[in-house]
């Protein structure tokens, strides 16, 4: 079987330090961090849900939403490395909850990476069509020695072209 090979845009988290437990996040993904902030928003509802004095069934029942929404969110398996079959729920340090700890360290580095993704991507500008290429582009002038002032490349001048060109490359640039 032939394999198809290409970057996804996926980036690499060790959680806490340990090689062994891999988050994946695809930080190219524009959507992510709306999906993201729904899911933590769900989440929100979900412990307004199961708030009170939750059981064992309880406990269980909201570690296993809470880690669907997650994985679904990040469209990749975020839960097993980062939680292990800890439930959600434990208790750590400052009273929260575990997935909230890892929310809170996880997500100011992941707006950061999301944004730096952005912000490195170079759109290349989509091939110009020959007849259209004739408008648009500097033509190639060379400057002439004894200027008063450095060349400057000219823009296209369309002032020049007939009603009918006009048209022409209009319809042309739109096609």
């Amino acid at each position: 079987m032939k394999s198809i090979n290409f970057d996804e845009g996926y980036k690499n988290y060790a959680v806490n330090g340990d090689e062994k437990r891999i988050v994946r996040v695809r930080v190219t993904d524009i959507n992510l961090l709306k999906r993201v902030e729904a899911a933590l928003t769900e989440i929100e509802s979900l412990k307004e849900k199961y708030s009170g004095r939750p059981d064992k069934n309880t406990l269980l029942d909201f570690d296993k939403n809470v880690r669907d929404l997650i994985d679904k969110a990040f469209d990749s398996e975020i839960c097993a490395p980062a939680f292990g079959d800890a439930n959600i729920c434990a208790p750590v340090s400052g009273g929260k909850l575990l997935f909230e700890s890892f929310f809170e360290a996880f997500m100011p580095m992941l707006k950061a990476d999301l944004s730096a993704a952005v912000m490195n991507k170079k759109l290349n500008p989509p091939e110009l069509r020959p007849e259209v290429r004739k408008y648009v582009e500097a033509p190639a002038i060379s400057p002439v020695a004894g200027l008063a002032e450095p060349y400057k490349p000219m823009l296209p001048d369309v002032s020049r072209l007939t009603p009918e060109e006009k048209r022409s490359l209009i319809a042309q640039l739109i096609t």
